[in-house]
């Protein structure tokens, strides 16, 4: 049997199985494996004297650019094997002990980070609001300049429910993808180095009054980019049109001030710069081993 490829969410995997079983009538095996960093994947497998393995192989490069299009659940339904998968949303719907082994899997920093931006957010409706950012702002003075935690608390402050909840969806889908295929050190080296020259970056641009994820969150979707692009693996299955969602993120900050709204967006374009730098670096140091 050869291997076609597996995914962390059962679904997607089922889908695919499906929409090959109804326009192909060719039957996938599902195995669950465990790949190189101790993931727990469902994965698809193909004999390797199929007289279609060609066009499954095309399939399924065009299902991992999109493997959310309507074609695939339409298949999931079509599909003949009414028995298993096909008592549809129970089957494929995680019980608790599965939704929080999930939870924890996503990576113990990506979840540290999340919970701590929502304690602090919490903190801020509590009536703590002029407190937390007195604390957590960038330095201002000069007497400021030494207190280290400065240059990274701004990052975990966030100024209305959508800015925090923006952020933090992009951090958990993406920040996640990064710490379960490489690992919690290059994500915690990510923030930390992002967090420090985007905010330097944005202080030089305006001034201290800034806060917000957001030039962490902009290199951690650049390196995702660029290490799917330039990486051997293409290890994390990006949909089709992510760089121009990128670029329509960082269009859109220079639109909003029209609306009186202002964003970072020195802070956006030296975060996906840092992000895109390493996901380069990262790529070429495996390709060259």
């Amino acid at each position: 049997m050869q291997y076609l490829f597996g995914s962390e969410i059962p679904v997607l995997a089922l889908n695919f199985r499906d929409y090959i079983r109804t326009r192909y009538q060719v039957e996938l095996e599902l195995k669950e494996i465990t790949d190189d960093n101790g993931n727990q994947l469902h994965a698809l497998f193909i004999a390797e004297d199929c007289p279609k393995l060609a066009e499954i192989t095309q399939e399924k490069q065009r299902f991992i650019r999109d493997p959310f299009n309507d074609r695939y659940e339409q298949a999931s339904w079509q599909s003949g094997d009414v028995g298993t998968a096909r008592t549809h949303t129970w089957q494929r719907m995680p019980n608790i002990v599965q939704l929080g082994q999930h939870v924890l899997h996503n990576g113990k920093f990506t979840l540290f980070l999340t919970v701590l931006c929502v304690l602090i957010y919490l903190l801020q409706l509590g009536g703590f609001n002029d407190e937390v950012l007195e604390l957590a702002h960038y330095p201002a003075y000069p007497d400021e300049k030494v207190q280290l935690w400065r240059y990274f608390t701004h990052s975990l402050v966030h100024l209305s429910p959508l800015h925090i909840l923006f952020n933090l969806v992009w951090w958990w889908i993406f920040g996640g993808a990064i710490e379960r295929t490489c690992g919690s050190g290059k994500l915690v080296t990510l923030y930390l180095v992002a967090a420090v020259l985007t905010g330097i970056a944005q202080n030089i641009a305006s001034d201290p009054a800034f806060f917000g994820l957001s030039g962490v969150v902009y290199a951690v979707l650049g390196y995702v980019l660029v290490a799917d692009k330039y990486g051997a693996r293409k290890p994390f299955a990006l949909p089709q049109g992510f760089f121009t969602m990128l670029l329509v993120g960082i269009a859109v900050g220079f639109i909003t001030p029209l609306i009186d709204i202002q964003m970072g967006n020195t802070a956006h374009i030296s975060g996906l710069i840092i992000g895109c730098l390493f996901g380069f670096f990262d790529a070429k140091s495996v390709a060259g081993r």
